[in-house]
């Protein structure tokens, strides 16, 4: 029989690359850096609630200033709450918003860390949101402390990691 010269050419199977298809490893960010990730994040966080609380103190004082004469006993609770509700939402927003379009915050850039999901892909925008509303829980900080590796409530709650890229 003559060869077919289009036909393609026979490769032994031994020298076909397997391509690995079973769950990789991931490496799961140290406790050291999880903490300073908290220290980081915690500062920047802070400078954004100053500047956000100033700004919008000063324009609210302003307009009861102009509208009522002046800022009663009332206004400054009001501008207490207000306070209060405007950290929480910068605090929110924070991680909404660089985690959910980066897969990381300004801390996690600098220790070279990254968000992922437990199996190690793009976590998906709810799970971005759950992983920052599941921060606010009461001594989640304290979360980490014990097990084998430093795992979150708000990691395990929302089916993410923080692994390490460098």
């Amino acid at each position: 029989m003559e060869e077919n010269p289009y036909a393609s050419p026979a490769v032994p199977e031994t020298e076909v690359p397997q391509i690995e298809t079973g769950p990789r490893e991931l490496r799961v960010a140290t406790q050291g850096k999880r903490f300073l990730n908290l220290i980081l994040d915690g500062i920047v966080i802070q400078v954004l609630s100053t500047i956000t609380g100033f700004v919008v103190g000063a324009v609210y004082g302003a307009f009861l200033a102009a509208t009522q004469g002046g800022v009663t006993p009332e206004d400054e609770a009001t501008f207490q709450i207000v306070g209060f509700v405007l950290g929480l939402l910068v605090y929110t927003a924070y991680f909404i918003i660089l985690e959910g379009l980066f897969q990381r915050s300004l801390a996690k850039l600098i220790t070279g860390t990254l968000v992922v999901t437990a199996e190690g892909g793009r976590p998906s925008f709810g799970q971005i949101v759950g992983r920052s509303f599941a921060r606010l829980i009461p001594f989640e900080a304290f979360s980490f402390l014990g097990g084998k590796q430093p795992v979150g409530w708000h990691d395990s709650l929302s089916g993410t990691r923080v692994i390490s890229i460098r």
